[in-house]
């Protein structure tokens, strides 16, 4: 079967627009930073992320692919891509280390793995990469004004995973595993010491302690809550109240 000549030619006149046109123009850095600062503006972070990472990938060497790399990773951490955005925030600061943009890079190192915590009772392996993150900031910049920031938020992630160490103690009292409770009870006794969850790891501790017949031990940890700077009113109330059950005994 042979093509019309008409058909033919439709198809040789197509076949060569179709060349002609080849692959779409690529215009300079500066444009591409202007739309994606556009972009960025509006929230229209999707956008912003190819404007960004057109500079990053065809501009190497151009004066603001540093401040492009660190917007690239803020569109990113924008639209709650935290994994993403930890990755570009660590490009920054590994490829860039000069730039006026590491120090925000790396407190948002941070802030992405912060970001992406889970409950205290789940895994906590980005609460711990958080952390670590946030001291290296605050060990690289002492002086940086995000500083206080950083440390109140390693005082949270801290107090999450004292929590997780509590509720773990908790689960093997109620199982009646005694000796197992009392180990992690002090475990997180030890390693937290300046969270609100100490108090109620001492407070089930005593309790524990009388359980297993060690009054005077118990006692004694309960006597440190009420001399001690908790103010949670509902812990100080079952202290007291524990405290006369055992003076009554």
């Amino acid at each position: 079967m042979t093509l019309k000549p008409r058909i033919l030619l439709v198809i040789v006149l197509l076949a060569a627009s179709c060349a002609s046109k080849g692959p779409p123009e690529l215009k300079g850095a500066d444009y591409y930073f202007e739309k994606g600062g556009r972009d960025f503006e509006r929230r229209r972070f999707l956008d912003a992320v190819e404007s960004y990472r057109r500079i990053v990938s065809n501009f190497p060497g151009h004066a603001r692919v540093a401040e492009a790399q660190y917007y690239l990773a803020e569109s990113y951490f924008g639209m709650d891509e935290f994994v993403n955005a930890a990755f570009e925030y660590e490009r920054l600061v590994d490829t860039y280390p000069s730039s006026q943009w590491r120090d925000d890079a790396q407190y948002k190192i941070g802030a992405s793995y912060f970001e992406q915590s889970r409950r205290a009772e789940l895994d906590q392996s980005e609460t711990y990469q958080a952390l670590t993150a946030y001291r290296r900031f605050i060990e690289d910049n002492p002086d940086s004004p995000l500083v206080d920031d950083a440390k109140a938020r390693i005082a949270d992630g801290r107090g999450r995973l004292a929590k997780k160490e509590y509720l773990a103690g908790r689960l093997y009292h109620r199982q009646r595993h005694l000796q197992a409770a009392r180990i992690t009870y002090e475990q997180l006794l030890s390693a937290y010491p300046q969270t609100s969850w100490y108090w109620h790891g001492l407070a089930q501790l005593g309790v524990v302690a009388r359980s297993q017949g060690k009054l005077e031990e118990a006692r004694g940890h309960w006597q440190e809550i009420l001399q001690g700077d908790t103010e949670d009113e509902d812990l100080l109330e079952d202290v007291r109240k524990w405290m006369a059950e055992l003076e009554a005994e």
